[in-house]
């Protein structure tokens, strides 16, 4: 990992392990009805407890810690919190966009909800548990207050994106890409910069960072499922999403009187038709501006000696 030394880096089996551990440890503080629907929810969609888990959330908080100048296991119980939080969130924008059916089934939509109330409630006292791997009383409480401001932000985002008049073009399309993903890749990284340390400026540079990585992945995401040989249990391109791929082509989603076969095949031209007008395209370029932003911040932190690395891999090795 060039010249940086990344002792106190642990290798991603080892933070998974650490972070899946914590969970099951609140599962079982949990109600047993919440626990069975909570342990549904993270097993789900390469979550901790999954059987093929990526727990990029815990990557960013564990890395800007690190790269502040703590340990990853000072951030443990933040990252776990922040697992929850980002958990709950999926699952509250998997219903607003009609793809929580799968876990639904077995449970019902309003246990889906409670499950996901649940999960925010835990991680709102959880990041209070950072004092037990000494992390100071002050900072703690601080964590908490960044949680439940930046969590309102991102949900504000939401509730706009969800507006019948959410997106006109493919600027409005971008600026609300940035406010549902941006405000929870800088709670991440500004867990993980705050639980070291609490320099004003730095914890700007951390927070900008993860700004900057989750609105890069957010865009990319968007592409990816707009893209001829996207994912079909993704409905963007039947529903119309306001995204930049479908909004850059003023692609509206499939005609009503659709269905079966007939749907399929409209959206497979369609979404030919979005990748070759161009809106593929211009999500991935705004992808690749906010991964330039990003590095930048990460090339200004090495310049004075903070280590990045990790943090870099985030958004694809460098420039």
């Amino acid at each position: 990992m060039g010249d940086e030394t990344l002792a106190d880096w642990p290798p991603s089996a080892a933070l998974c392990s650490a972070v899946a551990e914590r969970v099951v440890t609140l599962l079982g503080e949990t109600g047993d009805d919440l626990a069975k629907v909570i342990r549904l929810i993270m097993s789900s969609e390469h979550r901790v407890l999954s059987n093929d888990p990526r727990p990029h959330s815990s990557i960013v908080v564990s890395a800007t810690c690190v790269s502040a100048g703590g340990t990853w296991q000072s951030a443990l119980w933040p990252a776990v919190a922040m697992e929850c939080a980002m958990a709950a969130a999926d699952v509250f924008d998997d219903i607003a966009d009609g793809e929580a059916a799968a876990l639904a089934e077995k449970f019902g939509p309003g246990a889906l909800v409670m499950g996901a109330a649940g999960l925010l409630a835990l991680a709102a006292g959880v990041v209070l548990r950072a004092v037990d791997d000494g992390v100071p009383e002050r900072t703690v409480v601080d964590l908490a207050r960044l949680l439940s401001a930046d969590l309102v932000q991102a949900a504000d985002g939401q509730a706009r994106s969800l507006s019948p008049e959410a997106s006109l073009d493919a600027v409005d399309a971008y600026q609300l890409a940035a406010a549902k993903s941006g405000p929870l890749g800088s709670l991440a990284a500004r867990l993980g910069a705050r639980t070291a340390m609490d320099d004003p400026q730095l914890l700007q540079a951390y927070t900008t960072y993860g700004w900057h990585l989750a609105v890069y992945s957010q865009l990319l995401n968007d592409a990816r499922d707009a893209a001829p040989g996207g994912s079909t249990d993704k409905p963007d391109v039947r529903a119309g999403s306001p995204t930049v791929p479908l909004v850059y082509v003023c692609s509206t989603g499939a005609p009503p009187e659709l269905r079966g076969e007939a749907l399929l095949e409209w959206e497979q031209r369609e979404r030919e038709r979005v990748a070759a007008e161009g809106g593929v395209l211009a999500a991935v370029a705004l992808a690749q501006a906010e991964r330039l932003r990003g590095l930048a911040i990460l090339d200004a932190l090495a310049e004075i000696g903070r280590p990045v690395e990790a943090l870099r891999q985030l958004l694809g090795g460098a420039a």
